[in-house]
């Protein structure tokens, strides 16, 4: 049960910090088309950027609140405030 605890964690930490790699990604590929050539070392470069600040903030999350409690409001949250009629 540890790995599979472990396994699950480990994911909940790579979904936490994909989004500043994806971020990362797009602005790289955004900077190599507008330079008129395609470079794939800048975006490698802004991806690994992204994903450095998407490892900070994982961090950041597990140690403040704990990524599965992170989670749990995200799924939690209501879109649109209670009509209170």
């Amino acid at each position: 049960m540890r790995l599979i605890s472990l396994f699950v964690y480990s994911l909940q930490w790579l979904a936490v910090a994909a989004s500043p790699t994806l971020l990362g990604l797009f602005v790289g590929g955004m900077i190599s088309l507008q330079s008129g050539q395609f470079n794939s070392l800048t975006i490698i470069a802004w991806g690994a950027v992204g994903f450095i600040i998407g490892g900070f903030w994982a961090e950041s999350i597990r140690k403040q609140v704990g990524l599965s409690h992170f989670f749990g409001r995200l799924a939690g949250a209501r879109d649109k405030p209670k009509n209170r009629s």
